[in-house]
């Protein structure tokens, strides 16, 4: 639901554990009906290396669904906030354990932008790219932030704000995406599609064709005009492991 009539969004998600990992250390989640009738979409990406990635994205993505009660005069910063908590929790895990941000608040017009790490969050319009964040994926490099960092971490946080018109796409991934394929083929999977989750599929499907060994997530959300559109009956909450979740907000006129 969007706080402007004329228009709606719809999202899915889709996530492909390497075939090498005893676990998914990725996770995801798609949150309707937060401050201002938006959504928030999470991606996070457990720091393999620090160990408890699996516990670290799970615990990131659950926590930051307490959005939805805080409804504070300024809700950035109850993001804001709660990754700061999010940062002291980890950090008081057994390990410390780590994991990566790509994050998307959908209020109305605008999308609200946070990343930490080399999650990024990318808007496509017409047929043109924008990325969000300051890391780069690749395979020679050394991650330089992530939630479990310590206070440093607000500085590490970054924050963009777009607006948004019908017919926008935001991409939110995981660095194993773009460790197999790049922004021309996320562009060219929405062309191929235009839904959500048979672009999240197919996203995940070219990263398996190219074989990377990492996990790859993938939330897709498409901003449209007011037109009647069925809203599956799939759950809010993504699976475990996650697979895939479709879900838009009731149609309420």
């Amino acid at each position: 639901m969007s706080g402007a009539p004329s228009l709606r969004w719809r999202a899915a998600g889709a996530s492909r554990p390497s075939p090498h990992h005893v676990e998914n250390e990725d996770a995801w989640q798609i949150y309707a009906d937060v401050p201002g009738d938006g959504s928030l979409c999470v991606v996070c990406d457990g720091v393999s290396n620090a160990g408890a990635g699996h516990t670290a994205a799970r615990l990131a993505c659950a926590r930051l669904g307490q959005f939805e009660g805080r409804r504070e005069a300024q809700p950035e910063d109850a993001l804001v906030q709660l990754v700061s908590e999010i940062d002291w929790e980890l950090r008081g895990t057994s390990g410390g354990a780590k994991c990566t941000l790509a994050m998307a608040w959908v209020d109305g017009l605008t999308a609200h932008i946070f990343t930490v790490g080399d999650s990024p969050v990318y808007r496509l319009r017409a047929g043109r790219m924008k990325q969000a964040g300051s890391e780069k994926t690749g395979a020679f490099r050394r991650l330089q932030a992530y939630l479990g960092m310590g206070p440093k971490v607000s500085d590490q946080l970054t924050r963009d704000r777009w607006a948004l018109a019908p017919g926008d796409v935001l991409f939110l991934l995981s660095d194993g995406v773009l460790n197999a394929i790049d922004e021309d083929d996320l562009a060219d999977g929405w062309a191929r599609t235009r839904d959500p989750e048979r672009c999240a599929r197919a996203v995940l499907d070219e990263v398996a064709r190219h074989g990377v060994d990492d996990d790859a997530t993938v939330v897709v959300l498409e901003i449209y005009e007011d037109v009647a559109l069925p809203a599956p009956a799939s759950p809010r909450e993504a699976p475990d492991p996650p697979s895939r979740l479709v879900w838009a907000p009731p149609d309420d006129r």
